[in-house]
């Protein structure tokens, strides 16, 4: 038992992944989590089910059929056969899930990349690329999704460091608030920029966002803080391109929402497919303006004579968490997304986190205060009812707003829960605390990227196949 918690100690207290690692190679081998792994069988899955598609998939490659071998994949290629991506298969072991499931997934790879990358008698490039295309619109895209927070959210920059070193950072990504800060400096950024950017333990980023304007300004704003100070950092962290421009440069597609003033107009999620003119400073702005802290933002285009002018002039638009901290069905349909790995800091979801690693304060917490969760929504439905008639109802449909939403993906991604962490969410951070943010960001990463590896390797092996088609076809061009 002694040894179990000091093996449990050394995977929170790693300081790089090498460390967490063989951490977490000794727990398995301490708790027969690596036994486990290693029986086929679980409650969880269809064992038998999955052993028999991979013996399919041997024998097929074997026999050199490409006709069934196709057929076969069109029908079994989709995302949870059966059941294999089950939470509860991930949470014996932080290494993975079953050997079989992931034997599975690896033939799997092999044979679409035998089909695709290697010559086949009547199937040339245009004829793969369509079924290609056809297998990667059908199995779906991940996404991450980085929720709102405040200075929380540079726990973000943890998360995204640990898939990018793990090369499992999705290529579409979304953010609200500050969630929208990280995501415009991730999507504005080439391989190359984001290598420098986490070459070191802490990120060369302005971290100085935050900063109370005069009394006058507050006056006529309605909002303690200074959009200029928040602004200045935005431009020297995410430069000064447009949707369109950074989704060039980068190959991301990146999202941020944003949430409307006006009582009839919606939340929307601009990217380079529904904004492309738009700036992501301006939108990475309007996406962080929490009321009473900062006004209402009014979006900025640049045309293509150079010149900026107010995109939608006649709206102002505040913090996208508002509407839709993590809009998966607005993204789902623009991109073809139906996996989401979700980065949430958002300090009225923490505490209400149902799979999060909690210090005993955490656990009471959210012992205590998930029933309230579950009925605040209808009180905040009906007071918003009763004061029709009085300024109330704008400020608690912004309430509700809040409540009503789903704050989880398919993988969610938590840092360890701190009553501490509240007294920074409003607070400029030190290099010393961004680099303990980053750090706490890819220590509750590490346990879940076997997780995120596994649920994204056909897709990113289809995404890398049409990837290699579409450059020998415009080579050949």
């Amino acid at each position: 038992m002694l040894r179990n918690r000091s093996i449990l100690k050394a995977m929170r207290t790693a300081t790089t992944y090498e460390q967490w690692l063989e951490a977490a190679t000794d727990h398995d081998r301490a708790t027969g989590a690596d036994r486990w792994r290693a029986e086929p069988s679980s409650p969880h899955y269809h064992a038998d089910l999955i052993k028999q598609q991979l013996d399919t998939l041997r024998r097929l490659r074997g026999s050199g059929d490409v006709e069934r071998l196709l057929d076969h994949l069109h029908e079994s290629l989709h995302r949870n056969l059966g059941d294999l991506e089950a939470a509860e298969l991930y949470e014996v072991s932080p290494l993975g899930t079953k050997h079989l499931i992931e034997e599975y997934l690896r033939e799997t790879e092999e044979t679409i990349e035998q089909l695709v990358l290697h010559p086949l008698p009547g199937f040339d490039a245009t004829k793969k690329l369509g079924i290609l295309t056809r297998a990667l619109g059908n199995f779906g895209r991940s996404a991450l999704l980085l929720s709102g927070g405040a200075t929380l959210g540079f726990y973000h920059l943890g998360v995204v460091k640990a898939l990018w070193r793990a090369d499992l950072l999705p290529d579409v990504i979304s953010g609200a608030s500050m969630g929208a800060m990280i995501a415009a400096g991730v999507g504005a950024r080439t391989d190359e920029e984001l290598d420098t950017l986490f070459a070191d333990e802490v990120p060369d980023i302005r971290r100085i966002g935050l900063g109370f304007a005069d009394l006058a300004t507050i006056w006529n704003n309605k909002a303690l803080l200074d959009p200029s100070i928040l602004l200045h950092t935005i431009e020297t962290n995410c430069g000064e391109a447009t949707f369109e421009e950074a989704h060039a440069r980068s190959g991301r597609t990146l999202n941020i929402s944003v949430a409307p003033t006006r009582t009839r107009q919606k939340p929307r999620v601009l990217s380079h497919l529904t904004a492309p003119d738009v700036l992501l400073k301006s939108a990475a702005l309007a996406s962080s303006a929490v009321p009473g802290m900062f006004p209402p933002v009014t979006l900025r285009r640049r045309r293509r004579d150079g010149r900026e002018e107010d995109y939608i002039g006649t709206e102002r638009w505040i913090d996208g968490s508002f509407g839709n901290d993590l809009p998966m069905m607005r993204i789902g349909r623009l991109h073809n997304v139906n996996h989401f790995i979700v980065s949430q800091v958002n300090p009225h979801v923490l505490p209400f986190s149902e799979r999060n690693r909690w210090s005993a304060s955490g656990l009471a917490l959210r012992l205590a205060t998930k029933p309230v969760r579950r009925r605040v929504g209808p009180v905040l439905s009906t007071a918003q009812s009763l004061t029709r008639n009085t300024p109330l109802p704008k400020t608690l449909g912004l309430l509700l707003s809040l409540a009503e939403q789903d704050y989880g993906g398919d993988i969610d991604i938590h840092p360890r829960f701190d009553l501490g962490m509240y007294l920074k969410v409003m607070k400029n951070p030190s290099a010393d605390e961004l680099g303990r943010f980053v750090l706490e960001g890819q220590r509750g990463t590490w346990p879940k990227l076997a997780m995120i590896r596994d649920q994204t390797l056909i897709a990113r092996c289809l995404a890398r196949c049409e990837a290699q088609l579409l450059a020998e076809a415009a080579a050949g061009n």
